[in-house]
């Protein structure tokens, strides 16, 4: 904390997504290249298995059919063989261990003259038989050398020459039909599936042939054309119906995704206030849906966690600097102050303590307004700034009054003098500030620890004195404490005794301020604190006494008696339905008998346990091990705990979930300017609503105007208290 502040201005503005860093492409092109390529995917597939299929199927046709044409034709060459022999006695047919015809033995060629004679049937007529019974053409070919197979006759009773050829045009030589064949041959330039029976001698000469056919090739093949045919057109529905079927399913699948991408979209671009659509469906697409709500709402609850740190941070740095200024306040310089002195103790650290207070400042701002006598205390601020070192710190304790610690590395009475010596000069220097030149000045009191004192109060007390003697001999000058500097008309020095004697004189005496309902302004109930009446014309406040009580150890006895009187005043002037509220000291949570004086004020003054509440500052809850048991306990007794002045201490968000606080009451400090300063309003609605999440009311104190307590109405406050709802006043003038 010892470092030199200037006048900073903080960001807490921060996206918490950077939703730019997420490039998606769009929507539509996303889709159809998403679907186009399942669906490419899936008809080729399609096309790939039918088309195996298909030639499956085909192959299979083809060889059964020509299982079938082959079986056909054997039978045909079974019936001419049985026809030639019945008719020609002295042909011999052969045959194959299967009893398949191979062929017909015969001494002569079957149409010669001699056959005729001997059987009366010339060749077309034996053919036109062989037809009948086989309901299809027979050919009778006899075997030449120079021309090969050539027709004799067939059963039409053509008598045209045709040679029989092989299906691919060339002619059958004789040493290829030794035995029966059955296939395609080429006839008058014109393919048939035939059985060729051949005719051969004893000898195995070869004759002729006889040739049965069963059709012609583009006949038989018209089954074939039909199957492919219909295959194709069976493809082409198949593909389309599947076509439709994809595209369909695919869209009603890839219709989700693309609004879950858009969700997601959002969620990273900061928009999370729009649920996940399809939560309710059962299927992939709603698992994921719920897996992106999951993202949502823990956005969601980064945002919120995101601008309560931010808020805490806010709150931390207002609650330890000037508004005006930016430099460290009286808060955090008392702060400092402590840890300069605890290192004097750890490692022999001195240092010297300055009270800066500016000459002729007060006729300034009055003569030209607070504007310009603002404007005027941040240049000072700054200059003062510039001529701190490293390690050293400056603040503003209020209105002209500042304060620096300066690190003493060798002699400190000689630093202070030239550190004190550059900052008169500079404060010398004109100022010139909306056009108009001001000359001001500034007075310094200078104590050194340890010589001067080793705590606080001591230190603060002295530099108070030595800025009193630079003011009192002329101002712009410099003064080092020396003992027996005095002020004259100062406050009285309270002394210990005086507390003391006091208690026993009944001179402390309860005012009361009322603690008002904002939602129909009723009074809920009073805080109680104490005032010293030291004279009929003398009235101290706390801030007198209170640090002295508490430094000494008698704010024990007066913090009992306080209770007993809150107590008692509340039994017998307040309405039964009003509560009352005391504060409570650190010390006193930490004492061993503060349970037991609560129990017998409740039991002395007959009030019920829910009708007093006690308030405690933030300081006292960084002794969390002891100060926790002892709160639980009171919480037990149904007693109410209130955190009082929250905002202007140390104490972090933590505390609110670990003690066990009823109600959460917003320092002054919150309150001043509310109407001008718009991130106070977002800092106190922040409060507002996490205070009411955790279960817990609120109280907002100080407050002075009526646009104050609209804004804190707006803001979710529940309670105020302040000038503008009434001050403290004695229990004797309430109106109950």
């Amino acid at each position: 904390m010892m470092t030199s502040r200037t006048r900073t201005t903080k960001d807490f503005s921060a996206p918490l997504i950077d939703g730019g860093s997420l490039s998606m492409p769009p929507r539509q092109r996303w889709y159809h290249s998403i679907l186009g390529k399942v669906t490419v995917f899936l008809i080729v597939g399609i096309i790939f298995s039918y088309g195996v299929g298909a030639a499956a199927g085909w192959f299979i046709v083809d060889k059964n059919s020509q299982t079938q044409w082959k079986r056909q034709a054997n039978t045909n060459a079974h019936i001419i063989s049985y026809i030639i022999r019945n008719i020609y006695t002295s042909v011999v047919a052969r045959m194959d261990e299967t009893g398949q015809i191979t062929g017909i033995v015969t001494e002569n060629f079957l149409g010669d003259d001699e056959s005729i004679l001997q059987t009366g049937f010339n060749p077309v007529d034996v053919l036109s038989l062989a037809a009948m019974q086989t309901n299809n053409r027979v050919w009778l070919f006899q075997y030449r050398e120079n021309e090969g197979f050539v027709s004799i006759a067939d059963a039409n009773g053509t008598l045209n020459k045709h040679i029989l050829m092989h299906d691919d045009g060339t002619p059958v030589q004789a040493d290829a039909r030794k035995n029966s064949f059955a296939g395609f041959v080429q006839i008058n330039n014109e393919d048939y599936f035939v059985s060729e029976i051949p005719l051969l001698t004893p000898s195995g000469k070869m004759l002729g042939a006889l040739v049965s056919s069963i059709g012609e090739r583009q006949e038989l093949y018209r089954t074939h054309n039909i199957l492919l045919r219909n295959s194709l057109i069976g493809l082409g529905i198949v593909l389309l119906l599947t076509g439709l079927t994809v595209a369909l399913l695919m869209r009603q699948f890839f219709y989700s995704v693309p609004v879950l991408i858009q969700a997601l979209r959002r969620i990273a671009q900061g928009n999370t206030q729009d649920t996940t659509p399809f939560l309710q469906r059962d299927d992939e697409i709603g698992q994921l849906a719920v897996a992106i709500e999951k993202l949502r709402q823990a956005m969601v609850e980064r945002e919120h966690l995101q601008l309560v740190k931010e808020t805490v941070q806010k709150m931390e740095y207002m609650a330890h600097h000037d508004p005006l200024t930016g430099l460290p306040n009286r808060t955090f310089f008392g702060v400092a102050l402590d840890n300069a002195l605890t290192m004097l103790k750890l490692e022999s650290k001195f240092f010297n303590l300055m009270l800066l207070d500016l000459d002729h400042f007060k006729e300034v701002n009055d003569t030209f307004g607070h504007v310009v006598g603002d404007a005027l205390l941040i240049d000072v601020s700054e200059r003062i700034s510039l001529l701190l070192s490293t390690g050293n710190m400056v603040a503003r304790l209020g209105g002209d009054e500042f304060a620096v610690i300066q690190l003493v590395k060798e002699n400190p009475i000689q630093e202070a003098a030239q550190l004190a010596g550059q900052l008169i000069k500079s404060i010398s220097e004109p100022f010139y500030i909306h056009g108009h030149e001001f000359g001001i000045g500034i007075s310094i009191g200078i104590a050194n620890a340890p010589q001067h004192g080793v705590t606080p109060h001591i230190l603060m007390k002295n530099a108070d004195l030595a800025l009193y003697a630079s003011k009192r001999t002329g101002r712009n000058n410099y003064h080092y404490f020396e003992s027996g500097m005095a002020m004259t008309n100062s406050v009285p020095i309270i002394a210990e005794l005086d507390i003391e004697s006091a208690m026993d004189r009944n001179e402390f005496e309860i005012h009361y301020q009322p603690l008002i309902r904002l939602s129909d302004n009723s009074i809920t109930g009073y805080e109680a604190l104490v005032r010293w009446r030291r004279s009929p014309q003398e009235l101290l406040m706390p801030d007198t006494f209170i640090p002295l009580a508490e430094k000494n150890g008698l704010i024990v006895r007066l913090g009992e008696w306080i209770i007993r009187q809150a107590c008692s005043d509340a039994m017998t002037h307040f309405d039964a339905r009003h509560r009352v509220s005391v504060n409570v000291s650190g010390i006193q949570i930490h004492h061993d008998g503060l349970i037991d004086v609560l129990k017998n004020a409740l039991a002395q003054s007959r009030l019920p346990a829910y009708r007093i509440e006690i308030e405690i500052t933030e300081p006292i809850l960084l002794d969390r091990k002891e100060a926790l048991p002892v709160l639980r306990k009171i919480q037990n007794m149904g007693i109410g705990i209130a955190l009082d002045d929250f905002g202007t201490g140390y104490a972090s968000l933590n505390c609110l979930a670990d003690f066990p606080f009823t109600r959460v009451k917003l320092d002054k400090g919150l309150i001043d300017g509310l109407e001008d300063s718009e991130s106070k309003r977002i800092i106190v609605a922040n409060i507002m609503s996490l205070v009411h999440q955790l279960g817990m009311e609120t109280l907002a104190e100080g407050v002075e105007t009526e646009l104050q307590r609209e804004l804190l109405r707006r803001a979710g406050c529940q309670f105020v208290q302040g000038y503008l709802t009434g001050k403290a006043i004695p229990v004797t003038a309430l109106e109950v």
